[in-house]
């Protein structure tokens, strides 16, 4: 029984050997080529996350169970996974964070449990989750067991807290095969700049299988998924940058759907004039402007965190404060498209609103569309399906919603902003507001149609129905808009609103779930 006869001292020897062997990831050749990358490590990339010593790791002792096709002979420091817990500006947040260095950060059997696991018990404990991804895919040796018990665990674990707390996916290195699909799970995506991609098959499967030559870049790279599908809401140019962003955002964000959201003192007058908006927003409805200059006007400190930038530019979304309450703010851009809807602006505005809604976070719109393009283009891309995408969330949202009607707010296009009919609880109209069903020239067309009328009589018809009918008094007479409000007013009338409304109840009939055309 010698055996038995433990001594602190070679018990504390082993502990601390298998401790360096696991924090030296996959040694110092593999994590010198990954610096020559211009990449930080897992493990620097969660001590430049975290407040300094409040990250706690778990299962960093955890082994591969596979020692087949020469497994046997490799180790795989943590299973090429790093999973915990620490604080992010004060509030808890839980990470995992693939290791390159160790075997590629390979997808096995417990690299997925490592990270199933960390993201259920961010659900449990209501926090947010933050996954740093750059892995190799999935580990073949480990066949099925990669994809049935790795990637499988993960989605189902994205699913079910989907809507609990918040997901943060961090491209920061390659994201393929089956984990290509874990980006667009989350909540939130940024990619690094030349670094980050993500795809189903990348350039040699795509040739093998289907004969086409294809850059990484083309099929998956950081500009694609920030310009073509939308799935990145930033890319940002270092692992540094995306671990900051990371962190800006979250001080938006409540920790849970069950968290209060998180309300500060920004210092910035509530009660604040926005003289220079008559400068910034021509009278004149044929000239343009950037609706940039009007939100970093009226929000708090001018501090405006924008998502999907260079995804369908004709709409902005993002997250700012009024009077220290955060909101999901909406804007359509003038100078993009005449700030018209378009499918990928219907898409983009209904994921915004889901997530906002998920998370009890106000809603405030700056209204100022022509509604949605026409013609077979559009139709064909499913306008009417990608539209509707954005009326049914729109509709479906239960937190506080304002709308700021600046200048035109035309047919779907106003209706996707937020009318009284929408369920928005506040809409407020600029005296150049015109509100309509359909662009005022079209409906002329329809009433006084050419050929039959001399242009004198449809121009002053069209005056007409300019002066009674689609100016925001009539609509303020009808009770369909709360009022009409000098643009100087627009901040403090915001604000005002929201303190009113942020107990806001909502009683829904009780179902499943609602059937979003997706």
């Amino acid at each position: 029984m010698d055996f038995m006869k433990f001594k602190w001292e070679d018990k504390l020897k082993e502990f601390r050997e298998r401790r360096d062997k696991v924090m030296a990831m996959g040694g110092e050749k593999a994590v010198e080529r990954q610096h020559k990358r211009n990449k930080l490590t897992a493990r620097e990339r969660i001590e430049k996350f975290f407040e300094p010593d409040t990250f706690v790791e778990n299962y960093e002792f955890i082994k591969k169970r596979v020692n087949d096709f020469g497994l046997e002979k490799k180790e795989i420091a943590a299973d090429g996974v790093v999973t915990g817990y620490g604080k992010v500006n004060g509030r808890y947040v839980c990470v995992w964070s693939q290791d390159f260095t160790a075997h590629g950060g390979t997808m096995g059997e417990q690299h997925g449990f490592k990270v199933s696991e960390i993201i259920n018990r961010a659900m449990w404990q209501g926090i947010p989750v933050v996954g740093m991804m750059d892995s190799g895919g999935a580990r073949l040796q480990e066949g099925m067991q990669a994809g049935h018990l790795g990637y499988g665990r993960i989605i189902m674990a994205n699913v079910q807290v989907s809507g609990v707390i918040p997901q943060f996916a961090l491209v920061m290195g390659n994201c393929g095969g089956g984990g290509g699909y874990l980006p667009a799970l989350h909540d939130i995506c940024f990619m690094v700049r030349e670094k980050g991609t993500m795809f189903i098959g990348g350039p040699h499967f795509c040739k093998t299988v289907i004969g086409e030559d294809a850059t990484v870049e083309e099929l998956g790279g950081s500009n694609m998924h920030s310009q073509v599908t939308g799935i990145c809401d930033l890319q940002v140019d270092d692992d540094e940058e995306c671990l900051e962003k990371t962190k800006e955002l979250l001080s938006f964000l409540p920790s849970s759907c069950n968290s209060p959201i998180p309300v500060v003192n920004t210092g910035d007058n509530p009660n604040r004039k926005n003289e220079k908006l008559l400068d910034i927003v021509p009278a004149d409805h044929t000239k343009s402007y950037d609706m940039h200059r009007v939100i970093e006007e009226i929000v708090d400190n001018g501090h405006f965190f924008e998502i999907k930038p260079e995804y369908a530019k004709n709409l902005i979304i993002g997250f700012a404060r009024f009077g220290g309450t955060p909101v999901g703010l909406m804007a359509n851009q003038p100078n993009y498209l005449a700030g018209c809807f378009d499918v990928e602006a219907g898409t983009k505005i209904a994921r915004f609103i889901r997530f906002c809604n998920a998370f009890n976070i106000p809603l405030v719109s700056l209204t100022d569309t022509p509604a949605y393009l026409v013609g077979t283009d559009q139709e064909q891309k499913g306008v009417i399906k990608h539209g509707c995408k954005g009326l049914f969330a729109y509709a479906e949202a239960d937190v506080p919603k304002i709308n700021i009607v600046l200048r035109k707010a035309y047919a779907g296009g106003y209706a996707n902003m937020g009318n009284k009919s929408m369920g928005c609880d506040v809409v407020l109209a600029w005296p150049t507001a015109v509100l309509i069903i359909v662009v005022p020239e079209g409906a002329i067309d329809v009433f006084y149609p050419r050929g039959k009328f001399s242009e004198e009589v449809r121009l002053a018809e069209l005056e007409k129905y300019y002066k009674d009918y689609i100016n925001p008094w009539f609509m303020a007479e009808r009770g369909f808009i709360d009022g009409v409000i000098e643009p100087e007013d627009t901040r403090m009338r915001i604000i005002k609103a929201l303190h009113f409304l942020k107990d806001k109840k909502v009683s829904t009939p009780k179902k499943k779930l609602g059937n979003i055309y997706l």
